[in-house]
């Protein structure tokens, strides 16, 4: 199966974490694997720093000078540096765009039946038990919580 540049629809995501999202892995119907090309305007980061237990990410810079932030510092990235993080390892990280054009990249993640993924700066922790999840903070105090299918 072929995907043309652009073929899968582009979905802005606005909120703390504004980004454009074309959700490629979604679109064709892959089981275990999220795949997302991402693209990030100016000043515009990815998320808060994470990092997954169950889940191996791997980013593809396609366009643009991305800053991966992690927790020994930033790193710079140029189109065709990729960046690896294996379930487990526990160094968080997200990807800012610092320059004055967009950055483009695409995401690949593994889809576990379960995770945890560990927001350090913020001292929270997601749960993702299907058919629920929760957001806990280090207190123990459960923050958010719904289901997987909502």
């Amino acid at each position: 199966m072929i995907a043309r540049k652009n073929s899968v629809a582009k979905e802005r995501i606005d909120g703390t974490w504004s980004r454009t999202e074309q959700k490629v892995g979604a679109a064709f119907d892959l089981m275990h694997l999220g795949a997302n090309v991402v693209t990030l305007a100016p000043g515009e980061t990815s998320s808060d720093r994470h990092w997954h237990r169950n889940s191996d990410e791997i980013l593809v810079l396609l366009e643009g000078e991305a800053t991966v932030i992690e927790d020994d510092g930033a790193h710079v990235l140029t189109p065709g540096d990729i960046a690896v993080w294996p379930a487990g390892a526990q160094n968080a990280h997200h990807v800012k765009n610092m320059s004055a054009a967009p950055v483009v990249y695409f995401v690949v993640g593994s889809l576990p039946e379960t995770d945890l993924v560990r927001y350090p700066d913020s001292g929270e922790t997601l749960f993702h038990e299907p058919p629920n999840w929760r957001l806990v903070a280090d207190d123990g105090t459960v923050l958010r919580q719904g289901r997987t299918d909502d």
